[in-house]
């Protein structure tokens, strides 16, 4: 997480292009809506976002997608509910020096891609506790820790937005992806 919070920062100072990549459910729609809503609060200003056609690129996180969001000038993806498994395209990512932060829920396979942070509460790695959630609520969890990471740095604006504004799409991704009614689910 740590990692994944000074490269978004970074990404603020320099403004640089960042594109959110979501899987095309409901939970990954719900995690863009998290993230595309938190990251313009907080003060971004070019935040574009990308979700695969489902008939015609299917699901995953895609080599030809990186390619086509490189030439529009991105340079940091951050992936939703999407990418645990999408090695291709995370060597496509490397290869065109386009950062990718990995967050998603489903299990991992024994080796992980090569993104530059990965953030799932089902990695081996992993130890907080947080296994149950859907994609939308990885993403919460990243947008709350970029939160404290503005308000904690003297050199970022401040605002006084508040996550609740997002926690009805946290809400849509838990129900809709049938995780655990358990622990920070039932209580968010």
């Amino acid at each position: 997480m740590k990692q994944s919070v000074e490269r978004i920062v970074q990404a603020y100072k320099m403004n640089e292009k960042i594109c959110i990549y979501a899987d095309f459910d409901l939970d990954g729609t719900s995690g863009l809506a998290i993230l595309k809503t938190g990251l313009e609060k907080i003060g971004f200003k070019d935040v574009a976002y990308y979700q695969p056609r489902r008939l015609s690129e299917g699901y995953g996180f895609h080599a030809e997608a990186v390619e086509e969001l490189k030439n529009l000038g991105i340079s940091l993806i951050i992936t939703v509910d999407v990418g645990i498994t999408s090695f291709k395209a995370f060597e496509k990512a490397k290869e065109l020096n386009v950062d990718v932060i990995l967050t998603d829920h489903h299990l991992p396979a024994e080796k992980l891609p090569a993104a530059l942070a990965i953030i799932n509460p089902n990695q081996k790695a992993d130890t907080s506790g947080l296994g149950y959630l859907c994609g939308a609520g990885v993403a919460f969890y990243l947008l709350r820790a970029l939160k404290r990471a503005f308000f904690e740095d003297v050199s970022l604006p401040k605002n006084e937005w508040d996550l609740k504004e997002v926690l009805e799409f946290f809400c849509i991704g838990t129900l809709t992806d049938m995780v655990p009614l358990i622990e920070d689910n039932r209580v968010l």
